[in-house]
């Protein structure tokens, strides 16, 4: 059995989490290779813990409370086994310095324990949803996490404002035209994208565009992949397949 659930955040939390997912598999074994995205995730376990296979061929037992930062390669990989009972909240682009006041850098391209970076309030949002089996009680109940605990009032950054914005937009912005909003050089956006961000803002806009094509095709399966390439902003349908095989 494999059931798999999501949901939009409330309008008011949209600014900050993308959406939220449930995983139920039990009784069989199942690998699936982990494509590039921007989000950070915070991932609840409840069952046996799924094991990861890193980009550079290490393998671990995953985390019951992990935090998981944005994957700008290909190459890692999940193995489900046994009864894999998972929640996620899957954070905006950027969210988790507006949330939290950390910046994503420090997570870029790795996982920890969540309660380590965010604290004892996401241990105690663990025991609530572990109690909570039912997919809209946990959406209820980590939304009310994130109405309690998060800083709705910090002070943006230009930088994650320029993030938010290049993900807004599926990465269809040139970085020239980006550096020339914020009144910077492009040298200077490139060093505080990699100090705040952990990546260049070329590669954020790359995996932006590669993941607003694979929106496109879930909301409208009919299209065609040539039509989602142009309308994506890739030269052609041949660079897009060379941007799933890298991404």
């Amino acid at each position: 059995m494999r059931t798999v659930q999501s949901a939009p955040a409330a309008s008011a939390l949209r600014p900050f989490v993308r959406a939220f997912a449930q995983r139920t598999v039990a009784g069989v074994v199942e690998a699936q290779p982990m494509p590039a995205f921007l989000e950070t995730v915070i991932n609840f376990d409840f069952g046996d813990l799924p094991t990861v296979r890193s980009a550079k061929g290490g393998v671990e037992s995953g985390r019951a409370l992990a935090l998981v930062g944005p994957h700008t390669h290909a190459g890692t990989g999940l193995r489900f086994e046994g009864r894999i009972d998972s929640f996620a909240i899957f954070l905006q682009p950027a969210a988790l310095w507006s949330l939290f006041q950390v910046p994503t850098s420090v997570v870029m391209e790795t996982h920890f324990d969540a309660e380590d970076v965010l604290g004892a309030p996401v241990a105690e949002l663990w025991r609530v949803l572990a109690e909570t089996p039912d997919f809209v009680d946990r959406v209820r109940a980590a939304e009310m996490f994130i109405l309690r605990s998060a800083n709705f009032e910090p002070e943006e950054t230009a930088t994650t404002a320029a993030a938010s914005l290049l993900a807004r937009r599926g990465g269809r912005i040139t970085i020239h035209d980006l550096a020339s909003g914020m009144n910077v050089s492009m040298r200077q956006l490139e060093r505080s994208f990699v100090r705040e961000i952990g990546i260049p803002p070329k590669r954020f806009a790359r995996v932006a565009r590669f993941q607003a094509s694979l929106d496109a095709r879930v909301g409208r399966p009919d299209r065609s992949w040539l039509d989602i390439a142009i309308d994506s902003g890739y030269h052609d349908q041949m660079h897009l397949v060379h941007e799933f095989q890298s991404l």
